[in-house]
């Protein structure tokens, strides 16, 4: 068994801020089997600028975007480096999601903001970023990655849903995909609503509205909701084909509000109860509920009662688990990263093939590293594995 201390970093469309985990993990790598546990976590709220300078990243020219590329890579490595020295924690290695600009599948692409060598110029332990890019290169879409990492970790669960800002669901770790737009809807309604909220606390606002049958129809009717997965989802979707049809100028936000969560509750019923959920057992299903959606209370409150018709219950979690599991995840999925494990499942995201993805940024002074616990382990596989080399088949001369 070995033991591995990393930390995980997350940044959702949600806007919300910079979710960062600090884990151990406990495993066998020959096996590989493993636990967690989280020692510390916190969310550093973005401010309004930094807020802005996301929310509007997509429209830059490319010498802008390469400027915030950057910029945000040292927002990310100090962030980081505050959070180590104000807990006075021993790292043996830091994982970063990144902050998603654009994800077009379809066209072989996707984009995260923090340019890692610059990140790591803060930090002195090895610094993995840029998960979803090799799965795109694979034919795949490069998301959702959490279910990859929910195998391992939480494969006592039956279905893990995270409400972010693009609500997601995980099988068992086996299966998984983009549900629907989420908590990116849902803010956006609410600064409508009024521009000094950042969400709607507890529901509030939609519990006052209610469900239009007729923009609700159309809402469920999408053509995504129509395709088999693996799909995902990225803002450029929800732009062009939710937002035109939440109109303030024909319904009440409150009305919109109410409308929308009927939705999201309608798409994560199907997708519990569709083709994923496993009837083969003979015990209640139990679903996994975490994010920032799950703080929702009338969400929440809407969501287990029609789960309930079908016989799932929800999973009770502690709060940290709820807002950090994300960050966990990528933490680990960082982890088999430098292990030298495969940690992109081909079967959830469409790819060719699983994949070990993930750029290493060495830090700048490595020798002063917390730990050397990981980069004895990380030598000793490479010593003990004959890795070769696989060139897939549309790479191939």
């Amino acid at each position: 068994m070995a033991t591995f201390h990393g930390i995980g970093v997350m940044s959702g469309t949600s806007l919300d801020g910079l979710d960062i985990c600090f884990a151990e993990f406990t495993g066998d790598i020959e096996t590989d089997v493993w636990s967690y546990r989280i020692e510390k976590a916190k969310t550093v709220p973005y401010t309004d600028q930094w807020r802005e300078r996301l929310k509007t990243s997509m429209k830059l020219s490319g010498e802008q975007l390469i400027q915030l590329h950057v910029d945000y890579g040292h927002y990310i490595g100090k962030t980081v480096k505050a959070f180590v020295d104000e807990y006075e924690i021993k790292v043996d290695f830091i994982a970063s999601h990144g902050h998603t600009v654009f994800h077009q599948p379809d066209k072989g692409f996707t984009f995260q903001l923090g340019d890692g060598e610059t990140a790591a110029a803060y930090l002195i332990s090895p610094y993995v970023t840029n998960f979803r890019s090799k799965d795109l290169a694979l034919g795949g879409h490069g998301a959702p990655l959490a279910p990859s990492g929910e195998r391992y970790l939480f494969q006592q669960t039956d279905i893990c849903i995270n409400l972010g800002g693009i609500a997601n669901i995980g099988v068992r770790g086996s299966q998984g995909y983009d549900v629907s737009p989420c908590n990116i809807v849902f803010n956006r309604l609410a600064k409508l609503h009024n521009s000094d909220l950042q969400y709607d606390k507890d529901g509030q606002i939609a519990s006052m509205g209610v469900v239009k049958i007729d923009l609700l129809k159309q809402l469920d009717e999408l053509d995504y909701y129509k395709m088999e997965p693996p799909k995902s989802l990225g803002m450029e979707w929800i732009i062009q084909h939710i937002f035109p049809l939440l109109d303030d100028t024909v319904y009440t936000i409150q009305d919109l509000m109410r409308t929308f969560l009927q939705h999201v509750v309608n798409k994560i019923t199907e997708a519990c109860v569709g083709n994923l959920y496993p009837k083969e057992d003979d015990h209640n299903c139990t679903v996994l509920i975490t994010g920032g959606g799950a703080f929702n209370k009338y969400f929440v409150e809407i969501l287990t009662s029609k789960l309930h018709e079908h016989g799932i219950e929800l999973q009770e979690t502690d709060e940290e688990t709820i807002n950090y599991k994300e960050a966990l995840l990528f933490a680990f999925l960082g982890l088999r990263c430098l292990l030298g494990l495969e940690n992109t499942c081909s079967d959830v995201t469409g790819s060719s093939r699983d994949s070990i993805s993930g750029s290493i940024h060495q830090p700048v002074n490595p020798t002063a590293s917390c730990s050397p616990t990981l980069q004895d382990r990380f030598n000793h596989l490479m010593r003990k594995r004959s890795l070769s080399t696989h060139i897939p088949p549309q790479f191939e001369n």
